[in-house]
């Protein structure tokens, strides 16, 4: 078999997967402990969708987000890029960044911006430094620079531009090595309105709607905000470094449990929201049972006393005579129940 002839192991992926995470665990060790930040989490981000993540500090959210960015390495799952049609946990770092430079952008809550150049200078910068020939760096520009409504602001320092106009021109720097390819992209937002009003909060939201559906690109953004997941298609809850929920979108942070989807993982894990387990009385052990086209869970006090297996007269399956309560031998044939 030749390697052109080699079998796609990728190839049961949706054409619309942009990025997918698969029973993905990350691991932090240091010499007298052990941090598990994520277990198992899994989902997929799909081609021209927004997609939010919340959950409280700590929860997950930003090693999550910069294990799907290629940042940091899993310690173990798989992480696909639809741009490599590969497991990213399996390639070198070399090949890692350049293939990143063409697929994933990223935006800050602070815009890392050069103060030293101005707004058009520092959208090119990306596009240089990932050897994009000037004249196609330069239409790229040009073109975002117009989509986020900067014409007249082009050649303007950094430091004299507002904290929505600077957000503006770290969307455009994020993206401009995303336009143009075969690849849609992603880009990954880290609380992008987190320093802004909520009226340019608005704006910028709105701008990503507009690029979502203009170019194609999907946005995976992390929040603590309603404004922000509100615009959502998918909002993703994360606690304690596993998936505690998915919810459609126009969701309310403040009703979470009225609108969450719970998914089995890839170990058919069923994760418990806490908000509901504080409701009932913080058990850890249930009884569970499929009743009338539906389970039903019933939480168990520490003091319940396990009943017997009931005793009860059975047939022998050999030879058809009853067999009293409690026996198990049958006094016909000898058979065993």
């Amino acid at each position: 078999m030749t390697v052109s002839d080699e079998l796609d192991l990728y190839s049961d992926y949706a054409d619309d997967i942009v990025v997918s995470c698969d029973n993905v665990y990350k691991i932090y060790k240091t010499a007298e402990l052990e941090t598990v930040a994520l277990s198992g989490v899994s989902l997929q981000i799909q081609e021209g969708k927004i997609m939010c993540v919340v959950g409280p500090s700590g929860s997950g959210k930003t090693t999550l987000t910069n294990i799907i960015g290629g940042i940091t390495k899993a310690t173990v799952g798989k992480v696909y890029w639809a741009n490599l049609r590969s497991d990213i946990t399996k390639i070198s770092e070399r090949v890692l960044t350049e293939a990143r430079r063409n697929f994933i952008g990223f935006i800050f809550q602070v815009a890392n911006l050069l103060p030293h150049l101005n707004a058009w200078q520092n959208v090119e910068l990306a596009a240089r430094i990932a050897g994009v020939p000037r004249k196609v760096r330069q239409e790229r520009v040009d073109r975002l620079i117009k989509l986020v409504g900067l014409e007249e602001r082009r050649r303007n320092k950094v430091t004299t531009l507002s904290g929505g106009e600077r957000s503006r021109i770290a969307i455009a720097s994020a993206l401009v090595n995303l336009i143009d390819t075969e690849s849609k992209g992603l880009v990954l937002c880290d609380e992008p309105t987190g320093d802004l009003d909520p009226e340019t909060a608005e704006r910028i939201l709105e701008l990503f709607k507009e690029l979502n559906e203009t170019l194609g690109t999907s946005f995976f953004i992390v929040t603590h905000s309603q404004q922000v997941a509100s615009k959502a298609d998918v909002t993703v809850e994360i606690r304690d470094g596993i998936i505690s929920g998915f919810h459609q979108t126009g969701i309310d942070l403040d009703t979470l449990d009225t609108t969450r989807i719970i998914r089995l993982d890839n170990n058919y894990r069923l994760p418990m929201p806490t908000d509901l387990l504080e409701l009932a009385g913080n058990p850890d052990e249930f009884k569970i049972s499929w009743e009338d086209d539906r389970f039903i869970l019933i939480p168990r006090t520490g003091d319940e006393v396990e009943v017997s297996v009931a005793k009860k007269a059975r047939t022998c399956r050999v030879c058809g005579q009853e067999i009293p309560a409690g026996k198990f031998i049958c006094a016909n044939c000898g058979s065993t129940v």
